[in-house]
């Protein structure tokens, strides 16, 4: 079953159009609006190597890095439950 988290409104470049990280069976999409269009990127479970979560007062911010040597992924203002839960289903789906 997919899991659908969106960064807040209240965090920086995040007003207009916040962005939207979905953890599903095939991997974790990752959606940034743009005026223009978007940016989707879709990342299978075998290719992260990392998930790192930076906890502030509110909110959170995750990185995830993959090993075939692309960019980072990173999306601020995540709330602060939300990272946790993003990085126990990503542990959960790596061990299947």
């Amino acid at each position: 079953m997919d899991k659908v988290y969106y960064s807040s409104r209240l965090t920086k470049g995040n007003f207009w159009f916040p962005d939207r990280v979905t953890v599903a069976p095939d991997g974790v999409h990752f959606l940034k609006r743009r005026i223009f269009g978007s940016d989707e990127e879709i990342i299978n479970y075998d290719q992260i190597a990392s998930v790192k979560i930076n906890s502030g007062v509110l909110w959170a911010n995750i990185t995830i890095e993959t090993a075939g040597g692309s960019q980072p992924v990173f999306i601020n203002g995540l709330p602060k439950g939300g990272a946790q839960e993003i990085k126990e289903a990503i542990r959960h789906y790596q061990q299947y």
